[in-house]
């Protein structure tokens, strides 16, 4: 039981210090949230603040680093459960999963850039990579507390790990079709580009990072 408890307090601060950032934001900026926070089915935020995303904001990076920390963590219990392992706290594992984490995202969105560039779609891309970022926000959130059930409410399994997993990638193609409805004229001038940015970029890069976890 003691240590249980010593296990989960680092978690625990983890945790907690995401909860009070995601608190400051939301106070701070409650219409702006709201809003946010409903964009799986209302286009109002990102139509809104499109453009304001070419600048940056401190909501815009809290909630980046809730993502980048939640998916790390995510990962990283997700890991154990599937080498059906305790639930132990690993600091260097952890930060090593999150730098993978971030490396692969930079990588990524560089050479989405890159590809626009070359293409000629880097007005529709720019929109695009813009709208994955809060679709990717907001799920930072889901995953959140599906680390805090993880963590304090369930005993792990591989089911509810492949559960939680697929709520996750609902949520990515949830986000996808809406970028799609979004710009379906735009990708109707670029159509077989847009499909070969889909596969090249948005599902090989995720299978080949799937593979890589899975042989930690």
């Amino acid at each position: 039981m003691i240590r249980d408890i010593l296990i989960r307090d680092p978690f625990t601060l983890i945790i907690l210090s995401l909860i009070i950032v995601i608190t400051f934001i939301k106070y701070n900026n409650q219409q702006k949230f709201n809003s946010f926070s409903k964009i799986f089915w209302n286009y109002y935020y990102l139509k809104k603040y499109e453009n304001e995303k070419a600048v940056y904001y401190l909501f815009d990076y809290f909630l980046q680093l809730n993502f980048i920390i939640s998916i790390g963590l995510f990962i990283y219990l997700s890991n154990l459960t599937y080498n059906d392992q305790r639930i132990t706290y690993d600091f260097i594992e952890i930060i090593d999963i999150i730098k993978i984490t971030v490396v692969f995202l930079i990588l990524k969105n560089t050479v989405e850039i890159g590809i626009s560039w070359f293409f000629n779609i880097k007005s529709l891309i720019k929109l695009y990579l813009n709208e994955k970022i809060n679709y990717n926000n907001l799920i930072g959130l889901v995953i959140l507390c599906f680390n805090i059930m993880l963590i304090y409410v369930f005993n792990p399994n591989i089911y509810i790990i492949i559960i939680m997993v697929l709520t996750i990638l609902f949520l990515k193609l949830v986000g996808y079709s809406n970028s799609f409805i979004l710009h379906l004229k735009t990708i109707k001038k670029s159509w077989f580009y847009f499909i070969l940015y889909l596969c090249t970029l948005e599902i090989i890069p995720y299978i080949l990072l799937y593979n890589f976890f899975i042989s930690l």
